[in-house]
């Protein structure tokens, strides 16, 4: 009886072809893999996500009517220091709003903690702090409240321009973080720029932009008096130079830059109104 014929087996070229194939295919992922790592992995991401030169809108809307709140305009100050920054938080948030809603930035509201002498361990700081500053990690606003009764007292004439302007130029630091002028600082350090020149351009910087917000908010509120602004700013200094050993350091204390050069920088926001001007005084200042 003839033997059955064994099966045929595959062809050992189509074998091999097969082989070559899966082969080059498998090359052409991983090249593909490796050329979309190195586009759009975490070291590009970074560089695409790093922010660029902040950038305010080119036109601010001058009319007075729609940058005042519906709120009757008052004839005088708020007697109470609580009120006055109430009032202030609201006409920084407002002006500011309508501001960068004409660029790319949205304004967003800083969380306001108030506190009296001293606070424990601010912006990750260990330690006891006084004084009105800002913490840009949480987008938080600090304000001692005894330190703004305090200036009031010492200068009753200026007293309600001054704590205007101390909780402007904080929000000021404030507008810095929502328009990434934060990010922009830190690659001016990585180019070489020292801290300590960083922190005086970011402080005058602040002294500029609530220049920008009292050019606007003078309208409404009487005592934002701009021909007021060097005895103002002298008089914080004095507070500031002059406060006991005893008292917890000021977090944030621009004692130490010239107070000629802050009413510079106070000056050229309260004369533009723009804040493109303050970034341009920045940059000179650091470059």
């Amino acid at each position: 009886m003839p033997e059955k014929a064994a099966a045929p087996m595959p062809h050992k070229g189509l074998l091999l072809r097969l082989l070559r194939i899966l082969a080059w295919t498998l090359i052409l992922v991983a090249v593909a893999c490796a050329a979309l790592y190195l586009a759009f992995g975490p070291a590009r991401l970074a560089e695409r996500l790093a922010p660029p030169p902040p950038t305010f809108p080119a036109t601010v809307v001058t009319s007075p009517d729609v940058l005042v709140i519906s709120t009757p305009t008052p004839t005088a100050p708020p007697a109470d220091s609580g009120e006055l920054v109430a009032l202030m938080l609201e006409s920084t948030a407002d002006i500011w709003g309508e501001f960068l809603a004409r660029g790319d930035f949205a304004y967003k509201q800083p969380k306001l903690q108030l506190y009296r002498g001293q606070v424990a361990n601010p912006c990750r700081a260990k330690g006891q702090f006084s004084g009105p500053f800002y913490c840009s990690e949480g987008m938080q606003l600090y304000l001692d409240m005894d330190y703004l009764e305090a200036l009031q007292r010492q200068s009753p004439e200026l007293g309600s321009f001054a704590l205007s302007y101390v909780i402007a130029r904080e929000v000021g630091f404030h507008v810095q973080n929502l328009t990434g002028v934060n990010g922009w600082i830190k690659e001016f350090r990585q180019q070489g720029t020292s801290a300590e020149k960083l922190a005086t351009a970011q402080s005058l910087l602040s002294d500029c932009l609530a220049g920008s917000w009292i050019s606007y908010a003078q309208r409404k509120y009487a005592w934002l008096r701009p021909g007021d602004a060097l005895p103002m700013l002298e008089a914080i200094n004095a507070l500031n130079k002059g406060r006991g050993a005893s008292l917890p350091p000021l977090r944030d204390d621009p004692s130490n830059i010239d107070v000629q050069m802050r009413g510079e920088w106070l000056d050229q926001g309260i004369t533009t109104g723009d804040p493109r001007e303050c970034t341009l005084l920045f940059t000179s200042q650091v470059e």
